[in-house]
C-alpha cells in the first residue's frame, strides 16, 4: 500500500459546488436515516441521497477515484450503483458540530468498507472542521481538504475526525467503496 490518503486541491469548482448543494437539497430524503456513529460522537446533521442525484455531478470524482485506487491502493471494489447512498454532513458551528475519532468500517454488511472519498462542498466561510488522520506516525491536520472544492480519498483504516466547527457551516459529501470481505 502506497498511500493513507491522497488529495486534490480545488477538483470541484465554486459553479459546481453550488449546483451539487441545490441537487442535495432537492432530492435529499428525510425518511432515510444515518446508521453510522454509534460509538463516537457525531454531532453534523447527516443527510442522505442516492447516487442517481449526484452522478451527473460527480461522475469526474468518481473516476478521478477509481483511477486514484488501481494507480495507489488496489482494492478490488464494487462499482458505484444508482441505489448507493451518499452522506451530507453538515457541521455548524451554532452546536460546534464535530465527528471524533474513528475508522470507517460497516460490521452489518458481507463486505468491507475499503476506502472512503470525501468531497468538500462548503458554500460560506467556515472556521475550525479541520480534519485530522494518523499518518506518518501522528495525528495531523490534512489541510488539502479544508477548501470548498478539496476531494480527498482515505483508506479504511485510517483514524481519522473532523474538530468543531466554531464559525459558519462546513459540509462535504462522503462515499464508502465496498468490496469483497478481508478474511
Amino acid at each position: 500500500m502506497k498511500y493513507d490518503f491522497l488529495c486534490w486541491n480545488k477538483l470541484v469548482s465554486t459553479e459546481e459546488i453550488i449546483e451539487i448543494n441545490t441537487v442535495v437539497q432537492n432530492n435529499k430524503d428525510p425518511n432515510l436515516i444515518d446508521g453510522a456513529a454509534k460509538d463516537v460522537t457525531k454531532t453534523a446533521k447527516v443527510d442522505l441521497l442516492p447516487w442517481r442525484y449526484l452522478r451527473p455531478n460527480l461522475e469526474r470524482i468518481y473516476e478521478t477515484w477509481m483511477m486514484a485506487n488501481c494507480d495507489s491502493f488496489g482494492y478490488n471494489l464494487y462499482p458505484m450503483r444508482n441505489t448507493d447512498l451518499w452522506n451530507c454532513n453538515t457541521y455548524d458551528s451554532i452546536n460546534n458540530a464535530e465527528y471524533d475519532y474513528h475508522t470507517d468500517r460497516d460490521s452489518k454488511k458481507p463486505s468491507d468498507i475499503k476506502l472512503t472519498g470525501i468531497v468538500n462542498i462548503s458554500d460560506e466561510p467556515y472556521e475550525g472542521g479541520e480534519f485530522i488522520a494518523f499518518y506518518d506516525g501522528g495525528f495531523k491536520k490534512v489541510p488539502e481538504i479544508s477548501q470548498p472544492g478539496d476531494v480527498l480519498l482515505l483508506r479504511h483504516d485510517v483514524v481519522h475526525k473532523v474538530n468543531p466547527v466554531t464559525k459558519g457551516i462546513r459540509k462535504t459529501l462522503s462515499f464508502w467503496f465496498y468490496g469483497p470481505a478481508f478474511i
